[in-house]
């Protein structure tokens, strides 16, 4: 049923040459939506964990990692069942992992950004390109926000149903991170 992460991209208006980020769980969301004929179920992740590295050439590597069993909707045996259908014990993160290309200035930019990255769930790896909204904080940090689906099917996860109809095969991933500088 979900996912996510999840995604990450990270920059600072002219980001150090190999400068480190964390998320800030704290700061951040992921939220996730399924869909099925009868109603829309929507849920988010308690815990998450990430970071990025501005290279000096202003490549961004990122990565996010989420625990399956941080997701909830609000519903205590339909989380019991999400967990089942994606194999927790076996499969206990969400991890995405990218790349983004800000330009040797190193700076965020005013438009969208793209993250090339790959998304391990369910024992499964699939590549996505993820537009994301890079925004430099005041306090130096940067929030960085997207969204995009995954698909169950591709991923190999067996879709729940209720009365007899599974739910849709896309689960829609939207996040706003913050990230923080090392020091």
């Amino acid at each position: 049923m979900p996912s996510v992460l999840w995604a990450v991209v990270l920059v600072a208006a002219v980001l150090p040459s190999n400068g480190a980020f964390t998320v800030d769980p704290a700061a951040s969301a992921l939220r996730f939506t399924v869909v099925h004929k009868l109603h829309r179920v929507e849920g988010n992740a308690s815990s998450m964990e990430g970071k990025a590295i501005v290279k000096d050439d202003g490549t961004v590597l990122a990565m996010v990692r989420v625990p399956v069993a941080s997701l909830h909707t609000g519903v205590g045996n339909r989380d019991e069942h999400m967990l089942e259908a994606l194999e927790a014990g076996k499969f206990p993160f969400v991890v995405l992992k990218g790349l983004a290309r800000l330009g040797a200035e190193r700076q965020v930019p005013a438009g969208p950004v793209t993250l090339d990255g790959e998304v391990d769930l369910h024992g499964v790896k699939t590549t996505a390109a993820i537009p994301l909204s890079l925004k430099l904080q005041p306090d130096g940090s940067v929030r960085a926000r997207g969204s995009f689906d995954v698909s169950l099917d591709a991923h190999g996860v067996q879709r729940p149903s209720l009365l007899f109809v599974k739910i849709e095969d896309a689960c829609h991933i939207e996040f706003d991170l913050v990230l923080r500088g090392d020091r």
